[in-house]
């Protein structure tokens, strides 16, 4: 059975539940703290709903990742370890905000990769 076509307003708000976790980033938390909001004020269409989950699973996941990169940090084989592993996990983060916007846009879902799959 095929999904109805998102309307624009529901492509928009699922590229920023995907976006909007780079300004986040500037706040405590608050890359995770943006796709909660959407998920919980946002649009309540599915469209939207599955992006902002898989948003805010991506971003739980990729703070839990830095978590372990600065604790691995503090041990001596760790600080040369945490770098490229922090540049890969910076690319990677990137990488997957990009994809799943174009993919909001384009009225597609999108799956982040190597990611925790804690909000179902």
């Amino acid at each position: 059975m095929e999904q109805p076509t998102p309307s624009d307003q529901e492509r928009t708000w699922a590229a920023l539940a995907h976006l909007a976790p780079l300004v986040g980033y500037f706040v405590l938390i608050g890359q995770i703290l943006v796709p909660l909001a959407i998920l919980l004020f946002g649009p309540k269409t599915p469209f939207v709903q599955a992006h902002a989950k898989e948003s805010l699973n991506g971003q739980i996941t990729y703070t839990l990742y830095g978590l372990g990169l600065f604790l691995l940090a503090l041990t001596v084989v760790g600080i040369v370890l945490a770098l490229p592993l922090g540049l890969a996990l910076l690319v990677l983060v990137l990488w997957n905000m990009v994809q799943g916007a174009l993919a909001a846009g384009r009225g597609e879902v999108y799956r982040y990769v190597l990611i925790l799959r804690l909000v179902p």
